[in-house]
């Protein structure tokens, strides 16, 4: 196939280093494309990725002005030309003054030929549905280079604009700034398909299959300044939340009314999240924990 499974990793330190602390990629912006597909890097963020990812591909994208380099790690679909999950930390030294560039592109790491033409506007027909970010431009706003990572085409999913793409979901990326800590927190955007009935097309008219829902999942030390990995932490020294959301609207919906223990999206999704952290505290969520409108 074309779109042969692409991951692209480095195998730095400890899981959950603090995002400001990670080395520099030794090749430059791009890290090398030969290591195997499950021994992933030790980050905090990673979901499980097995020995039979589906033809899913995956990149890791690199960036010099960030610290360490390290933007995010993206899952795509090619068959259905879609985004499936982005995962990144969030912490301060991600956040600056830059501003969004929307410099829509392909995503120079994947294959071209299995992308969505999205460059030059959204999905068709043009009402209802957007290109929905899974990390969103703001949170990469220490530089212009990092920004426009956040805009490869590879990092959206067709998601429903009026009261959730422009609504609760942008209220949930907000307030995950709310809960960054200086031990770093950590997550991962994506998106379910419980059917592929439903479709929009790209600007050239290739099918893309929109998801019936959309998650986020989190993770961070309790304190927040522990100054250690969480991979060291203990459970009770961590805590985790899920948001699970229908692809539609929601009007006048708040972000607490959609949360969910983490254990309950991997049941619904079958994925396995944050597996370089298997002692994560999944099935536990406190909403007194977190700071969510």
């Amino acid at each position: 196939m074309l779109f042969a499974v692409l991951f692209v990793s480095l195998l730095f330190g400890p899981a959950g280093a603090a995002a400001c602390d990670l080395p520099s990629p030794a090749s430059g912006d791009v890290a090398p494309s030969d290591a195997p597909l499950v021994a992933c890097t030790g980050w905090a963020e990673l979901p499980e990725i097995g020995d039979d990812p589906c033809g899913l591909c995956y990149a890791a994208h690199f960036c010099d002005s960030l610290p360490g380099g390290r933007n995010y790690t993206v899952c795509y679909d090619p068959e259905r030309r879609c985004g499936v999950w982005s995962a990144f930390p969030l912490h301060d030294c991600y956040r600056s003054d830059a501003r969004r560039s929307d410099r829509w592109r392909i995503d120079p790491d994947l294959p071209a030929e299995v992308q969505p033409d999205l460059a030059g506007g959204s999905y068709r027909p043009s009402a209802g549905y957007s290109r929905g970010h899974l990390v969103a431009s703001n949170d990469r706003t220490v530089s212009r280079a990092a920004n426009e990572q956040t805009f490869y085409v590879t990092n959206v999913a067709p998601q429903w604009q009026n009261s959730f793409n422009g609504g609760v979901w942008s209220a949930l990326e907000a307030d995950c700034w709310k809960n960054v800590c200086a031990d770093t927190l950590y997550v991962v955007s994506g998106v379910c398909f419980a059917a592929d009935t439903l479709a929009v097309t790209d600007r050239s008219g290739c099918r893309c299959v929109v998801p019936t829902h959309f998650y986020r999942v989190l993770l961070r030390s309790k304190s927040g300044r522990t100054g250690r990995p969480v991979g060291e932490l203990s459970a009770d020294e961590l805590q985790c939340v899920g948001f699970w959301f229908e692809n539609r609207a929601h009007p006048r919906g708040k972000p607490s009314r959609y949360m969910v223990p983490v254990a309950e999206i991997e049941r619904r999704t079958g994925l396995t999240f944050f597996v370089n952290v298997p002692q994560a505290p999944k099935h536990h969520c406190e909403p007194s924990d977190w700071t969510f409108r």
